[in-house]
């Protein structure tokens, strides 16, 4: 019974990670909030948002972890994942807003080269800089070989995570915890620079 239930814990903390880590990886928090409908006897029907399921479930698990092995750590785990949370309702809000500025926007220069105020050709250029002003450019020299090596760097940490997770010796836990506490925090950093660049 101990064995499943680490085995349980350890497949509910792997989930939590694994969701938001690669919403992260693809600068999508939008792919955090994926909805199943769910039909209960042909009566109702329920829409169960997983992102916001999962952080609590990583929230509740990763708080256990840390009162149990590195309790002196606990305040800030609470505070980087509350942050974590925020920051990825403010992406998605943020993407909802650019989204629909884009589609009026689109509407706009489709009109204007209805009427001939503009040809084909300047609508295009003129979306173009849009999305460059909204979007950000090109990753700057460097940049993606870094955000390259933080991957690498995050998986690793990951997979040692994981390990000392499956093998249940508590020292390993211990002694990777404040390695992936601090990934989070670098993590929360990439989510406020980009939430900024979002916001200019």
């Amino acid at each position: 019974m101990k064995q499943w239930k680490k085995g349980m814990m350890a497949t509910a903390l792997v989930v939590g990670l694994a969701i938001p880590g690669g919403v992260q990886a693809a600068g999508d928090a939008a792919a955090a909030e994926n909805t199943v409908t769910h039909n209960h006897g042909g009566h109702e029907q329920v829409k169960v948002r997983y992102g916001m399921h999962m952080a609590a479930h990583q929230r509740m698990y990763m708080t256990l972890l840390a009162e149990k092995y590195t309790p002196n750590q606990v305040g800030e785990w609470q505070a980087v994942l509350k942050e974590r949370e925020k920051l990825f309702e403010q992406l998605r809000a943020a993407r909802e807003t650019a989204s629909n500025e884009k589609s009026q926007m689109r509407a706009r220069l489709r009109e204007q080269v209805k009427s001939g105020e503009i040809t084909s050709e300047q609508m295009e250029q003129q979306y173009k800089e849009w999305k460059e002003k909204n979007r950000g450019g090109e990753d700057q020299a460097g940049e993606k070989e870094n955000r390259e090596a933080q991957r690498e760097q995050f998986k690793q940490v990951h997979e040692e995570f994981d390990t000392a997770i499956a093998s249940g010796d508590g020292t390993r836990i211990k002694a990777v915890l404040p390695k992936l506490l601090e990934q989070m925090k670098a993590k929360n950093e990439r989510l406020a620079k980009k939430l900024a660049e979002k916001k200019k």
